[in-house]
């Protein structure tokens, strides 16, 4: 059956729509086609915004609404050092853009999630004109939504998107809300991707084998044989997340990301901040995430920018960050004491920049072993910037034939768990 995945990352800077065939099993499993949406910098702006209030108001949804305006003239003050004049247009500019009239109706969470749906709607609609395909050719579409708050310990994991609108206006059934059963029954609601890993290195016989997705959390899948029991998964830090976050700040919210390595590439890597990160970037629930075993799982708002790395210029604080993101992949590896694959798969938007593919493959070849080998999935046959939206893709279908897409051993649930909640289209 036709299946479109759709995936936001915690990046916020667009969406990924990838259409695939598939049954739910490795050996009905073909990408076809994929589409991206990139986000108005307006919107990236709100989405950022939004997670600002949600983090503020601890997951509690009603009071981050009640407080959305305060929340977002705080964010654009104290992330992107807006004031003044400057601070007032923006704002303005924002309501705009949602067409809300300053000052008349205040900005709600509720606009930003509508919006959002729409632009999910899109990007669908986008890929069937590029496929040829209509929508009754469809049989289901798995939605991610936009990922705000993750803490699975609190039993709270948000992640915005309406998904009995978005098969409304596209009139194809949508599955979402996939991480809610999981952490139910005991899961942290995180990483889903090895189960789709796995298939594909099923599907093309390249077990044992290590991916690696870096996206604005990085997480890694080992698969040592072709049974649910031979995976480990887990988020092993920061991808480009933290990097992210400095341009951002660094730019006042002109730039979103290190495009193409400009800043890393002109800097150096301080091994002294590359200590402190470990020590004081990122805690759940008061300890060191990295001192914890997994599975384990991350949220953006886990994470930290330091006194060290403010206190370093601008090329020099994002090569330290960019080597932080390659280098706490590796380590993790490592933590776990047991052999490490010698064929290592790297997937996700994250490794578009030289710089952490560049730290990435020369500390691989350093801890490991030179003659480790090591792939972008794009190298392999595999698309590194469809991926995750065929991962929601293949999960959307798992979900209806009732198999699980979660385990003990990738996030921690008690038993293997399907997830997911089918919306049919209401007209």
């Amino acid at each position: 059956m036709y299946s479109i995945g759709l995936m936001s990352g915690t990046s916020m800077d667009g969406i990924d729509a990838a259409l695939i065939e598939t049954d739910g099993t490795p050996m009905m499993l073909q990408s076809i086609a994929h589409f991206s949406l990139s986000y108005d910098a307006s919107f990236a702006l709100l989405l950022k915004a939004t997670e600002y209030a949600i983090k503020q108001a601890k997951g509690n949804l009603r009071n981050a609404n009640a407080s959305y305006h305060e929340s977002l003239s705080q964010y654009l003050q104290n992330t992107l050092c807006l004031t003044g004049t400057k601070l007032t247009q923006t704002i303005i500019q924002l309501y705009d853009y949602l067409k809300i009239a300053y000052k008349t109706t205040p900005i709600q969470i509720e606009d930003v999630v509508k919006h959002s749906t729409h632009q999910h709607a899109l990007a669908v609609n986008a890929l069937l004109e590029k496929t040829g395909l209509s929508a009754t050719q469809i049989r289901v579409i798995g939605y991610h939504g936009q990922a705000m708050f993750h803490q699975p310990h609190e039993k709270i994991s948000i992640i915005l998107g309406n998904g009995q609108s978005l098969a409304n206006q596209l009139t194809i059934p949508v599955i979402n809300d996939f991480r809610s059963q999981d952490i139910a029954t005991g899961g942290q609601g995180a990483p889903f991707a090895p189960i789709y890993h796995q298939a594909l290195a099923i599907r093309d016989k390249k077990i044992p084998l290590a991916v690696v997705n870096c996206g604005g959390i990085a997480n890694i899948t080992l698969i040592n044989g072709e049974q649910n029991s031979d995976l480990i998964g887990f988020d092993t830090g920061p991808g480009n997340g933290l990097v992210d976050s400095l341009i951002r700040q660094r730019t006042a919210g002109t730039a979103f990301m290190d495009k193409d390595g400009h800043y890393g590439k002109k800097g150096v890597v301080h091994p002294e901040v590359l200590q402190a990160l470990y020590a004081k970037s990122i805690f759940k629930n008061n300890q060191n995430y990295f001192s914890l075993p997994p599975p384990k799982s991350l949220d953006y708002g886990d994470l930290r920018l330091i006194p060290e790395v403010q206190a370093l210029s601008l090329e020099d604080a994002a090569r330290t960050l960019e080597a932080f993101t390659a280098d706490s992949i590796i380590k993790s590896v490592l933590a776990l004491n047991i052999p490490p694959p010698r064929h290592w798969v790297l997937a996700g938007g994250g490794w578009q920049n030289p710089v952490i593919l560049e730290e990435m493959t020369t500390r691989l070849k350093s801890y490991l072993d030179k003659k480790i080998t090591i792939n972008t999935a794009d190298e392999v046959g595999w698309s590194s910037t469809a991926m995750e939206a065929e991962l929601f893709a293949y999960l959307a279908v798992r979900s209806l034939h009732k198999l699980p897409i979660s385990f003990p051993n990738t996030t921690g649930v008690r038993a293997p768990s399907c997830g997911g909640t089918y919306f049919p289209p209401q007209q």
